[in-house]
């Protein structure tokens, strides 16, 4: 079984059920599920999310962001075991879980490794990637200067991510204007950031409260990290939280981790996307 062009198959199963993994790289751990695949035992497909561009904020939404994701499932009837999501990927994870159930059909399972709601630090962090991540965009003096005022910007809106996120974009695009490779490479690498605005406005939480949650031991990572945003510390928001002795960026390469989530998905209640 392979993947359509939204999906990259990372491991070849023999059961014709399909595990679908969603994660989002930060700028302080880049870490995915690229690490925790080889480790599972299980016989089931899985399937990697591919970032994809064009995440439109005029009018969009996260639900129609995923939509091609889901379609492709939809498209080859495919039963899906479960949905897994690390980080801000938990929140599109949950989106997509979503999209695959319908009228008397329920959502897949939905597993979920330190699952974060998008804050202020989410975006930063995106964005100081961003800025690394284009050394042929921009001068030392336009990162230099890019980076104090997303600090600025952060300050003026510290309960708007999503605002953040877009502005942000906006300063980038504005920064990297111009023909030629500045202009053709900008059209990827603000993406992630479009995306990080669509699912701060998306309300992730009914789907995580029916949701299974790990958890690795980082107090300002994960569900932790989200009840602290959320101002509330002693909230459930999922419905079954594991805990791991591991630390944050440990997890996805714990063959302790990787074996609580072979268990889960032995138990996990499969879906037909309709």
């Amino acid at each position: 079984m392979s993947g359509p062009a939204v999906w990259e198959e990372t491991r070849s199963g023999t059961t014709g059920e399909l595990i679908l993994t969603v994660d989002i790289p930060s700028g302080d751990n880049p870490s995915g599920f690229d690490e925790l695949v080889p480790l599972l035992d299980t016989p089931h497909t899985v399937w990697r999310a591919v970032e994809r561009a064009e995440a439109p904020l005029e009018g969009g939404s996260l639900a129609a962001y995923v939509e091609p994701w889901a379609d492709a499932v939809r498209a080859g009837g495919h039963r899906v075991r479960a949905v897994l999501g690390h980080r801000v990927g938990s929140v599109l994870a949950g989106a997509i879980a979503e999209a695959l159930g319908g009228p008397g059909q329920p959502p897949p399972s939905v597993l979920l490794v330190d699952p974060e709601l998008v804050d202020t630090d989410t975006v930063l962090s995106a964005f100081r990637r961003l800025l690394a991540e284009a050394p042929h965009q921009l001068t030392a003096e336009e990162v230099d200067r890019l980076a104090l005022e997303s600090d600025s910007a952060a300050e003026q809106c510290p309960d708007d991510p999503a605002a953040l996120a877009v502005r942000l974009r906006s300063d980038f695009i504005r920064a990297t204007r111009g023909s030629g490779e500045r202009a053709r490479a900008r059209t990827g690498s603000v993406d992630r950031l479009s995306v990080l605005a669509l699912a701060e406005t998306y309300d992730v939480l009914p789907v995580w409260a029916r949701s299974t949650a790990l958890s690795s031991s980082r107090p300002d990572r994960g569900l932790s990290r989200s009840r602290a945003a959320l101002l509330l510390p002693e909230a459930g928001l999922v419905a079954r939280e594991v805990s791991f002795r591991e630390w944050h960026a440990e997890a996805l390469s714990s063959p302790v981790v990787a074996r609580t989530v072979s268990e889960l998905l032995t138990d996990a209640r499969p879906a037909v996307a309709p």
